[in-house]
């Protein structure tokens, strides 16, 4: 049957050329819709009542974005400031914040400045004004106001605004064109930063990471090819179909409206670091069976037709690898499985087609300028390269034990390194720690003890019930009381407001009410209000925070509230502690639903026991090998990562698979040495695929992202670890096997 097709394929090669063009055209025309998606939450799924919660928490009581400017002492140059209390300072951040309250987005600002207009009714005229008011006020709210050493303040802005790109975008400019218009003293600095800083960084990263990651994938694959085919021209033969796949999963991403986001701005490097590999191994074989004397028709033919169920086979299990990150419960795995499927698929049907058209064109373009064809040398077939792999392969069969026990050493050393994993999901762990929005976010953390947030949503038929304030005051102190544990350092209640107001919780609903007029606490019906924690969650090692998150579990479990009262923690940093907890939980449920599919593949292509296992075992080793490394050199998993076990087991398969089925053929054909000539004629188009595809993951390590460099890294390993385990062990154990047929080894 392969035969049949792989014969339409080279009679019919112009139509499906044209064909191909059409959709290629199609393609580049979607580009043009592709979008970014920087919103973290969107990439959550949206059922679990945590980020329901979280839904409400945002829809009824924060109604925007935040931006935290930080204004701060820089510097000692003379002639400028060295205090934050200057009132040159003071009157800087006022003309800023007056800036800001121009623009419509902007619901409201709080600074230092409004301090001293509400006590002064005036900005302070000298210093000794401005300590007199500071002074004046109570330490906790001071220290939320400038920093202990005097050098650093904040502005905190609250934005209302459409929830897409472009307004974020907008947004971000322009509160950066008013800090550069605003005169400040020598010595200033400002920087902006929290959620519209951060999100906007995140998406200006996305979209360099994207460009410069292909870009550089695209010219390590080339350089590659051009090595090892000796020449430019022939690079292209299976560069040419890759560059086809790559245009068109992203122009169908734009026309199906899949966004790129953290996890999927990957695609291209990785679809091109993958997709090469096809056409590779299409391409060796061709040249192959030309040295051999066939025309360029029967060596296409022969080549679509032998390396076909190879490359099914590859193909179907890196593709069945992929489709597990579908059983994923995050919606970003979801759509980088996706994503995966849909781009391997068009790399591969993409090199069984146009391949055999474009180095038949190639060689009748040749045969045209030089009046005869000529059959090319490439490395794979002569040199240092060739004589490597025959090596190899003679040694392999002389002592396969030997080769086995090498693996099992190496394997020791991984397994220990898998003690080690962790798993990291914070956001802001996720950015480089240069950028002036992350220092800026580190400065308020350091200075102000944490802007981190943790809120409890209490709901109830009346929150307004003199019962349930006192309830909830006294709980929101049981928590501050336990601040040297749970990194707490403020809380705020409706409990607070009104004793603020009197001085006690009375016992009157309505004066009760009377206090909480206009208050952000409460909704307007009053059936849920808010108990806001503020403290250092985020800025602790990833153990911590998820001690301090189940702390904050337990306690809402166990507090004391009337029957009927629903009590529920949420906020950004509990959802980071939500994101994590799925993180774990579905490393284990992708890999294994990855395994499974691959395994079944195998045995359904190969229906052998042995030869499955010769194949299946190196994939294996290659996906605990990169857990041991990344446990090793402290790479945590996070949830770009939590698919990298299915994923190496989909590609890591792919080489033990190219060996296995050309040590089969040539046991067919009859041939005494079916072990050496496998690892001889298959071992170089192993290794040019394994360069290729890790080039393509290595070019992640370019991007900005921290998930990104750490996927970059974890794949590269995987690559290098199932090509390494494949050499080593599939011929060794197919050795084992069969040496009773074909003679050698160390019997």
């Amino acid at each position: 049957m392969l035969r049949a097709i792989a014969r339409i394929i080279v009679e019919y090669r112009i139509a499906f050329g044209l064909l191909t063009i059409f959709l290629l055209i199609v393609s580049i025309y979607g580009l043009q819709s592709l979008q970014f998606e920087t919103d973290l939450y969107k990439e959550l799924p949206q059922n679990l009542q945590p980020i329901k919660d979280y839904q409400i928490l945002q829809n009824e009581f924060m109604g925007g974005d935040n931006v935290i400017i930080v204004v701060k002492i820089s510097g000692i140059s003379e002639g400028g400031v060295y205090d934050i209390r200057d009132p040159k300072v003071i009157k800087s951040v006022y003309d800023l914040e007056q800036k800001l309250r121009q623009h419509p987005y902007v619901s409201g600002t709080f600074s230092i400045a409004d301090v001293f207009i509400q006590s002064l009714g005036r900005l302070p005229k000298n210093e000794k004004e401005v300590r007199f008011v500071l002074n004046a006020l109570p330490e906790n709210v001071r220290s939320q106001l400038v920093s202990s050493d005097y050098t650093m303040t904040l502005i905190a802005v609250t934005i209302s605004r459409e929830k897409n790109q472009r307004a974020l975008t907008r947004v971000y400019r322009d509160i950066q064109r008013d800090i550069e218009d605003t005169n400040f003293p020598e010595n200033v600095e400002v920087a902006q930063t929290g959620s519209i800083g951060i999100t906007y960084r995140i998406l200006a990263l996305l979209q360099s990471d994207l460009n410069r990651t292909m870009g550089i994938a695209f010219i390590m694959v080339i350089l590659l090819l051009v090595y090892f085919y000796r020449s430019p021209v022939r690079a292209l033969i299976p560069l040419t179909p890759l560059a086809f796949g790559v245009t068109m999963t992203l122009g169908f991403m734009g026309l199906a409206h899949i966004p790129l986001g953290i996890t999927t701005t990957t695609v291209g490097a990785m679809i091109i670091g993958m997709g090469i590999d096809y056409g590779v191994h299409l391409t060796n074989r061709y040249y192959e069976e030309r040295r051999k004397g066939m025309s360029i028709e029967d060596s296409a033919e022969e080549a679509i037709a032998e390396t076909g169920k190879a490359l099914l086979g590859a193909a179907l299990t890196t593709i069945a690898g992929f489709a597990a990150l579908s059983f994923s419960v995050l919606p970003a795995l979801q759509r980088l499985g996706l994503v995966l499927v849909m781009g391997l698929t068009l790399a591969a049907l993409n090199a069984v087609i146009v391949t055999p058209a474009v180095i038949m064109l190639e060689e009748d373009l040749m045969r045209l300028l030089r009046g005869h064809y000529e059959v090319p040398e490439i490395r794979a077939h002569s040199g240092v390269l060739a004589a490597i792999f025959s090596t190899l392969g003679r040694s392999i069969k002389r002592h396969p034990r030997t080769y086995l026990l090498l693996v099992v050493l190496l394997t020791l050393i991984f397994t220990y390194g898998v003690t080690q994993v962790t798993t990291e999901v914070r956001m802001d762990k996720m950015l480089p720690q240069g950028i002036p929005e992350i220092q800026a976010i580190n400065d308020v953390n350091n200075e102000f003890g944490g802007m981190d947030e943790i809120d409890v949503i209490i709901q109830a038929d009346d929150v307004r019930n003199p019962l349930l304030v006192r309830d909830i005051y006294r709980f929101e102190k049981s928590v501050l009381v336990d601040s040297y544990y749970n990194n707490v350092f403020e809380g705020q209640s409706i409990a607070d407001t009104v004793v603020r107001e009197y001085g006690y919780i009375p016992d009157d609903r309505e004066r009760i009410s009377q206090a909480l007029e206009n208050s952000s606490l409460v909704t307007d019906d009053y059936s849920m209000t808010l108990l806001k924690f503020k403290g250092n969650f985020m800025g602790t090692t990833q153990g911590d925070f998820n001690r301090i998150m189940r702390y904050f579990e337990q306690e809402v479990r166990n507090a004391d509230f009337p029957p009927g009262v629903s009590v529920r923690v949420t906020g950004d940093s509990y959802i980071n502690y939500i994101l994590n907890e799925l993180t774990n939980r579905d490393i284990p449920r992708i890999s294994t639903y990855g395994t499974f599919f691959v395994v079944l593949i195998v045995l359904f292509l190969f229906r052998s026991p042995k030869t499955s296992l010769a194949m299946i075992l190196p994939m294996f080793l290659g996906a605990l090998w990169t857990v041991g490394f990344m446990g090793l050199v402290k790479i945590p998993f996070d949830q770009t990562l939590a698919g990298v076990i299915s994923m190496i087991v989909g590609l890591g398969v792919d080489y033990g698979m190219h060996l296995t089925h050309r040590f089969r053929e040539e046991l067919d054909n009859g041939n005494p040495h079916p072990i050496v000539t496998a690892v001889e004629n298959v071992g170089p188009g192993i290794l040019i695929g394994a360069l290729t595809t890790a080039g393509g993951f290595l070019a992640l390590l370019f991007g900005a992202l921290t998930p990104i460099h750490n996927f970059g890294k974890a794949l590269a390993f995987g690559i290098f670890a199932s090509m390494t385990a494949a050499y080593l062990v599939t011929p060794s154990l197919l050795q084992l096997f069969y040496g009773k047929e074909i003679g050698g080894g160390e019997e």
